[in-house]
């Protein structure tokens, strides 16, 4: 198979499906690994109201979409917006918040978070920006090596959820530099 130039873009309505899609295929794969604690079982796409959440995402420019040979391989939904689970006072005002990062686990997603994460830089820093923060599942390694590697420190741990379906998060932010 030749191999396709990566491609980065604002997000359309038209790319929904896709989106879609992909977020369907990175649960499935992490069902497949033993990892459900993560985002539950539900295809994205089943989810009472999230593919009208991903649509207004798209409508309101928040998500990038990464194509390679013409196939979505990866999004990053960042925004200004930091979410209410979040817990007060660990992210920088004015932050630009990574709402989602998803790769696609074949061949085709090889590199593709890492410009992802350059990408979301790029955004905060054109946005003057002093930081970026995202959150993720504290029960992944994987996760907390690969943000480590890009520079994003832990500042916070929460719970999202109660009871079995409680699950424990990581806060982490990466201060832009001349801010």
């Amino acid at each position: 198979m030749p191999e396709h130039r990566l491609h980065l873009r604002q997000a359309m309505a038209s790319d929904v499906p896709a989106l879609l899609s992909l977020m369907d295929s990175v649960l499935k794969w992490l069902v497949a690994q033993g990892r459900p604690e993560q985002w539950g079982t539900v295809p994205f796409s089943q989810q009472a109201a999230f593919p009208e959440r991903v649509a207004d995402w798209t409508s309101q420019g928040v998500i990038t979409i990464a194509e390679r040979g013409g196939a979505c391989v990866g999004l990053l939904a960042a925004a200004p917006v930091v979410p209410p689970r979040i817990p007060d006072g660990v992210v920088p005002e004015g932050s630009m918040f990574i709402h989602s990062v998803m790769t696609d686990r074949g061949p085709g997603g090889r590199g593709v978070g890492s410009a992802l994460l350059a990408h979301a830089e790029h955004l905060a820093k054109a946005q003057g920006a002093p930081a970026l923060a995202l959150d993720h599942w504290a029960g992944s390694p994987e996760l907390g090596r690969i943000y480590d590697e890009h520079g994003y420190v832990r500042v916070a741990e929460y719970t999202d959820g109660q009871g079995e379906s409680a699950v424990r998060n990581l806060v982490r932010v990466q201060r832009l530099k001349g801010r």
